[in-house]
């Protein structure tokens, strides 16, 4: 059972009096992906009024509604608070503090997505962050959604300014922070990588005392860390356990590698061979932050063998099909900063047959917005890509340092008609681009 699945268990969480109890299956905060028998909570916000959209609720199947609406307020279906977000902090906080698992939350400029979906299906017992839920709505209707008898919680926490992560640790409290990262994201507001360094290192401040911090074995970040990390574990990944022989079967679509434990006993090194049907080597790193969660938790790595023989690319960001004229897509459009594209471009680069990437705007980087698309198509360069197509202003740049023959448009019905010609049997297409540029359309 949910820890939220009716009218009263919200109303406890509140401490508002118990009415007539009312039991719902689902949790919902978008009427546009509402389901039957769901609590619509109505966010507001500067650009939105989840309030107006109540009546909606209701009749896509709605049983319950969390609002602010005073016109609300005496039906036996309606929760009617003061502020919406305030009581998801309350309760989402009640909800930490009385779990008596252990939390586990995960934040990084990449690759938090698929870490927590990792560690999440190599846990027994286990409930984790519901699709990208990681802001301060998102992250509390994970825990309210969360299983009571789960033995662990596993959540996300994204951060896009200051105060974001300090927000999402402080109603969590994890024995377990990992930052699997840092890198060039959200630079709008953060400014610089210092900056993203801040923002994620707000976690460490709400590590239970006890508890343990896993980071990158970053020497410009380390030092930083331990000393921030007062009366919590730090472990370093890689350090106590490394990654050697990894192959990228790109025609399979597997990866394999061994995990070395015992590094300082050469005669004798524990050796625990990994196969992988996520691609990459950004994943490598991935798996052995959860190996170190799985070692400190002492927790059997059998479940992480596993899944991760049997998890598809979906659990990150980057799904692998077959696509127009019999070529192979990478499609990698959720999102995009300099880092993932990055990565995404390793991935292209391991696969056999004309490497295309096309490649959208990417959004939030102030300043820093040109030299990092520019950054861009020397890294494509370099990593042997055959064709560059880009869509937008800013990733028109990258063409000065591809050093091959690119293809500009700003116009998306010209790029759709460019593609139906150009992609041939046997190309390998990656898609990537910011948000806001919407390059699913491509697809």
């Amino acid at each position: 059972m949910k820890f939220i699945s009716s009218t009263n268990d919200v109303r406890n969480y509140l401490g508002l009096q118990s009415r007539k109890n009312i039991k719902f299956k689902n949790i919902s905060i978008d009427t546009r992906t509402i389901k039957k028998d769901s609590l619509f909570i109505a966010l507001k916000g500067p650009n939105f009024d989840g309030n107006k959209f109540i009546e909606k609720a209701f009749s896509l199947g709605a049983k319950a509604v969390l609002c602010s609406d005073k016109s609300y307020k005496k039906r036996t279906n309606v929760i009617y608070v003061s502020s919406v977000r305030s009581a998801l902090l309350k309760i989402s906080s009640k909800i930490a503090s009385n779990f008596q698992g252990k939390k586990i939350l995960i934040t990084g400029s990449n690759g938090k997505t698929s870490t927590t979906r990792i560690i999440s299906r190599s846990l027994p017992k286990c409930s984790s962050t519901i699709k990208n839920y990681n802001n301060e709505i998102g992250l509390p209707v994970s825990l309210m959604s969360a299983n009571k008898d789960s033995k662990y919680i596993v959540l996300e926490a994204g951060a896009a300014k200051k105060g974001d992560i300090e927000y999402l640790s402080k109603i969590v409290k994890p024995d377990i922070g990992i930052i699997t990262n840092i890198g060039n994201s959200h630079l709008e507001k953060l400014k610089n990588v210092e900056g993203v360094f801040k923002v994620k290192s707000e976690l460490i401040k709400n590590i239970r005392k006890g508890g343990t911090l896993i980071v990158p074995n970053d020497k410009k970040f380390l030092h930083r860390w331990k000393k921030m990390a007062n009366g919590i574990k730090v472990l370093p990944v890689p350090e106590k356990f490394i990654a050697a022989n990894e192959k990228i079967l790109s025609a399979k679509k597997i990866m394999t590698f061994d995990i070395i434990e015992n590094i300082a006993d050469k005669k004798k090194p524990k050796i625990i061979p990994i196969s992988s049907s996520l691609l990459g080597r950004h994943n490598i790193q991935n798996i052995l932050v959860c190996y170190t969660c799985l070692n400190d938790l002492r927790e059997s790595a059998s479940m992480m063998h596993k899944s991760l023989k049997n998890m598809s690319s979906s659990i990150s960001r980057q799904q692998i099909f077959s696509w127009k004229n019999k070529s192979i897509l990478i499609d990698d459009t959720y999102n995009a900063n300099p880092e993932s594209v990055k990565r995404s471009l390793d991935v292209l680069s391991e696969f056999s047959g004309r490497k295309i990437f096309i490649f959208g705007d990417m959004f939030e980087l102030g300043r820093f917005r040109k030299k990092h698309h520019i950054d861009v198509g020397l890294y494509a360069h370099k990593a042997k890509i055959d064709k560059l197509i880009t869509f937008g202003e800013l990733s028109k740049l990258a063409s000065k340092r591809f050093q091959k023959k690119s293809y500009n448009f700003n116009d998306e019905n010209e790029l759709k008609e460019f593609l139906v010609n150009f992609i041939k049997k046997n190309d390998i297409v990656l898609i990537k681009g910011s948000r806001g540029m919407k390059m699913e359309r491509f697809i």
